[in-house]
C-alpha cells in the first residue's frame, strides 16, 4: 500500500533521548518540513494536542502566538488582531477553516471538538494566493488521521468535575490489499458552568456526538482516492452572558434579580445552541511523474438553532432567536510539480456554491421583529505560485490569485407580522492578490525569509436589514527567521510583520443595533517568537511571545474620530511557557508530567476603547500527569485546567435597559471557563 496509509504509532513521536522530531506540514499545499516553509506556521500533532489538554478549537489560542479565539455561539478567531464578530448568512469570517483540505464556510459550525486529529496548522497572516477566499487574517488547517497499515485503534474515557463524561473510540486498518478504512466516534457531555439561581437550572453545558469514516483506495501505485464522511450533533444550552454593569439601565428599579457570583445568573428563558452538521468529500491524487494532479470535492450541510435571553435578567425585556441553514459545494483542482529541480510550482482553481438561509427574531413584550433572509454565494478563483532556486541557498517566490465572488441576497423585515421593509440586493466583487517573497539559507539549519502579500475579504449584506458593506483589503509585509540548531535540540522561529488595511470590516452599534460597516484604514505591526527545546533527555520546554500594536489609522464612527484606538481583541503582549518531563519508572513504565502557563495583556472588546468593555490581564495554568506501562498500551492521566480558578472575561457586549432597548451602560460579560479537573483513561491496540 502507498503513502495513503499511516503508521499506527504517532509519526511525530520521538525517543525521549533524541532531538526534536521534524513536523511535516501542507501549509503550501505540498508536504514540506515545517522549518522549510517561509511563512509563520504553528503546527501541533495529535499527540501534542492530548498532552497539552487541547480538546477544541478555542484551546488553540494558548499555544499559538498572536491568536485569540472566543466561543460566543460560534468560533470567533482573531489572528494578529484581525477577526470579526459579525454573523449572518451573507457575512464571512476573516480566518478560514479547512478540514482535510475542505473549506468550511460557516463560523457557527467551525467550533468543534478535536478528535482523531493527525495535525493542526495555524497559518498566521493573509494567505491570499493558495487559500484565497476570506483568509485575510490567516488559515486554520485541521488534518484527520488516515487508515493505518495494520489493524490499530484506541478507546478513551474522560471523567471530570461538572459531571464531565467523554467517550471516544477509533479503529483503523486494511480491509483489502489496496483499501484501508478508519472509523472514529465521540460522545461528550458536561453539566453547565452557569447556575440560574432563580430557576435552579444550569447553562453552558456540553452535549456532543460526532463521527467520521475514512476510506482510502489505491487502485494503482500512482492513484490515491480518499473518501470521507463526517457528522456531528450539538445539543447545548449555549453561551450565557452575565450581567455585570446595570446601574444606569433602570433594571434594578424594574425588579431585575442580579446575582453576585461570576457564574450565577437569573434568566426568564433558557438559552439554546443546537447544531447539526454533516459532510462528504473525496480527495483524488494522481501522481503522473513530473506532476501531481489533485481534486478535492466536497458537500457540506449544517443547521443551527440558537436562543438567547438578550437582557440577561429574570425580566421579559428582550429575547433573541437565530436560525441558520447552509448547503455548500466546493471543488478545488491542483496541479503540483514534482522532483528536485530549481523550479517548483503549483497551479489551481477553486469553486464554491453556497445556498443558505437565516432568520433573526427579536422578541419583546409588545413587539416581535423577524427578518427571514436567503443568500446564494458563487465564488471562483484561479491561482498559481512558483518557487525558483537561484542558488543552493537563495530562492525567489512569486504567486498570484484572482478571486471573483457574487452574493444574491433577499430579505424581509416583519414587525408584529406586518412587513415594513425588504429587498433583493445583489453584488459582486473581484480582486487580484499577489505574493512576492525571498528566502535564504544562512546554514542548512537556519533560514531567513521575507514576503509581501495581499489579502482580500469580500463584501456582504448586514444581518437584519440587508445593508451592504464593502470588501476589505490588506497588504502584509513580513520577515522571519527559522532555525533548528544544537543537534536538533533547539527550534527557534521569529517573525516581524507590518499590515496596511483598507476598508476594514467592523461591527458597531448604530441606534442600538449591531451593524457591520467599514472602517477607513488600520495599521498593524508586531513581533512573534516560538521556542521549542529539549535541553536534556526526556525534558521538553516550549515558549511563545507575541507583541502586537494594532490600531485604527482612519476611522470615523457616528461622527467620532476613533483614529489611534486599538483594535478589539488585540492584546499588546501575549506569553506562554510549557514544560514536559518523561520520568522512567523501570519495569513499571513511565510517568509524564506537563505544565502550561499563559499570560495575556489587557484587551478592549469595542472599537471606541471604552474601559467598561475591557478585560484586564489574564493568567492561566494547566497541568497533566500521565502514566503508561512499559508496553505503552494503556494511559491513565490526571488533568487540571485553569488551576488557579481565574475569573476573566472572554467577551463583553452591551445589554438592554428596562425598556428593552440596547444600552451602552448595561454590560454583559461572557466569562472563561472555571477550574476543571478529572481523570482520563486510554487504551491502544
Amino acid at each position: 500500500m502507498s503513502a495513503l496509509f499511516a503508521d499506527p504509532a504517532d509519526a511525530q513521536r520521538a525517543p525521549p533521548d533524541s532531538g526534536l522530531t521534524d513536523i511535516i506540514v501542507t501549509a503550501e499545499k505540498r508536504e514540506e518540513n515545517l522549518q522549510s516553509v517561509p511563512i509563520s506556521v504553528t503546527a501541533m500533532t495529535g499527540e501534542s494536542l492530548t498532552a497539552t489538554g487541547i480538546s477544541n478549537v478555542e484551546d488553540l489560542q494558548f499555544f499559538a502566538p498572536g491568536v485569540s479565539i472566543t466561543n460566543d455561539a460560534m468560533a470567533i478567531i482573531n489572528i494578529r488582531g484581525i477577526g470579526t464578530t459579525a454573523f449572518g448568512i451573507a457575512t464571512d469570517p476573516s480566518t478560514t477553516v479547512h478540514y482535510d483540505g475542505v473549506y468550511i464556510p460557516r463560523p457557527t459550525t467551525s467550533y468543534q471538538d478535536l478528535f482523531d486529529v493527525e495535525r493542526i496548522e495555524i497559518l498566521r497572516g493573509p494567505q491570499g494566493v493558495l487559500f484565497g477566499r476570506n483568509s485575510a487574517a490567516g488559515t486554520l488547517n485541521i488534518i484527520s488521521k488516515m487508515p493505518t497499515k495494520a489493524l490499530s485503534g484506541a478507546i478513551g474515557l474522560t471523567l471530570g468535575n461538572y459531571a464531565k463524561r467523554a467517550l471516544s473510540g477509533t479503529i483503523a486498518g486494511p480491509v483489502g490489499d489496496r483499501v484501508g478504512m478508519s472509523v472514529t466516534v465521540l460522545a461528550n457531555s458536561r453539566d453547565g458552568i452557569y447556575r440560574d439561581v432563580a430557576r435552579n437550572r444550569r447553562y453552558q453545558d456540553q452535549g456532543n456526538l460526532a463521527g467520521r469514516v475514512t476510506l482510502a483506495f489505491n487502485p494503482t501505485d500512482d492513484l490515491e482516492i480518499v473518501l470521507r464522511a463526517d457528522a456531528s450533533q450539538d445539543r447545548e444550552t449555549g453561551s450565557t452572558s452575565k450581567l455585570t454593569s446595570y446601574a444606569s439601565g433602570g433594571l434594578a428599579a424594574a425588579g431585575a434579580t442580579v446575582p453576585r457570583g461570576a457564574f450565577d445568573v437569573a434568566l426568564d428563558a433558557d438559552p439554546r445552541y443546537d447544531v447539526d452538521a454533516w459532510g462528504v468529500s473525496s480527495t483524488i491524487t494522481w501522481n503522473n511523474g513530473p506532476v501531481t494532479l489533485k481534486s478535492i470535492t466536497a458537500l457540506r450541510k449544517s443547521n443551527v438553532s440558537e436562543a438567547f435571553d438578550t437582557d440577561a435578567t429574570d425580566l421579559f425585556l428582550r429575547h433573541q432567536e437565530y436560525f441558520e441553514s447552509s448547503r455548500s459545494i466546493t471543488q478545488e483542482l491542483q496541479l503540483v510539480s514534482n522532483g528536485e529541480g530549481a523550479l517548483q510550482w503549483i497551479l489551481g482553481a477553486f469553486y464554491l456554491n453556497e445556498k443558505g438561509s437565516d432568520e433573526l427574531r427579536i422578541i419583546q413584550p409588545n413587539r416581535r421583529r423577524v427578518t427571514p433572509e436567503t443568500n446564494t454565494t458563487n465564488a471562483v478563483a484561479v491561482f498559481g505560485q512558483a518557487n525558483y532556486a537561484v542558488t543552493d541557498r537563495l530562492r525567489l517566490i512569486g504567486g498570484l490569485r484572482y478571486s471573483w465572488e457574487e452574493k444574491d441576497f433577499s430579505y424581509r423585515i416583519l414587525v408584529n407580522n406586518a412587513q415594513i421593509g425588504g429587498g433583493q440586493p445583489k453584488d459582486s466583487w473581484g480582486a487580484w492578490t499577489p505574493k512576492f517573497g525571498i528566502d535564504y539559507d544562512i546554514t542548512k539549519d537556519i533560514m531567513l525569509y521575507a514576503a509581501a502579500t495581499r489579502g482580500f475579504k469580500s463584501g456582504g449584506f448586514q444581518l437584519g436589514d440587508g445593508q451592504p458593506f464593502l470588501p476589505e483589503y490588506i497588504w502584509s509585509y513580513e520577515a522571519g527567521l527559522k532555525s533548528t540548531v544544537l543537534d536538533k535540540r533547539l527550534r527557534a522561529n521569529f517573525s516581524a510583520f507590518y499590515y496596511n488595511f483598507t476598508n476594514l470590516q467592523v461591527v458597531e452599534y448604530i441606534n442600538g443595533v449591531a451593524t457591520t460597516t467599514n472602517a477607513g484604514k488600520a495599521r498593524i505591526k508586531g513581533f512573534e517568537a516560538e521556542i521549542l527545546a529539549r535541553p536534556v533527555p526526556r525534558l521538553t520546554l516550549n515558549s511563545t511571545l507575541a507583541w502586537l500594536d494594532a490600531r485604527y489609522d482612519v476611522y470615523f464612527s457616528q461622527g467620532v474620530d476613533l483614529g489611534g484606538n486599538r483594535l478589539p481583541n488585540a492584546p499588546k503582549w501575549n506569553v506562554t511557557y510549557g514544560g514536559e518531563y518523561k520520568a522512567p519508572l523501570g519495569e513499571v513504565g513511565s510517568l509524564t508530567l506537563r505544565a502550561d502557563f499563559s499570560w495575556r495583556d489587557r484587551v478592549y472588546f469595542k472599537a471606541n476603547n471604552n474601559p467598561a468593555f475591557e478585560s484586564e490581564t489574564v493568567t492561566l495554568l494547566n497541568a497533566r500527569a500521565a502514566w503508561r506501562p512499559i508496553d505503552e498500551r494503556w494511559e491513565i492521566a490526571l488533568y487540571g485546567r485553569n488551576l488557579t480558578n481565574e475569573r476573566y472575561p472572554t467577551y463583553k457586549t452591551a445589554g438592554v435597559g428596562a425598556t428593552g432597548v440596547t444600552n451602552q451602560t448595561v454590560i454583559k460579560t461572557l466569562y472563561g471557563e472555571p477550574r476543571q479537573y478529572g481523570v482520563q483513561l486510554r487504551h491502544f491496540f
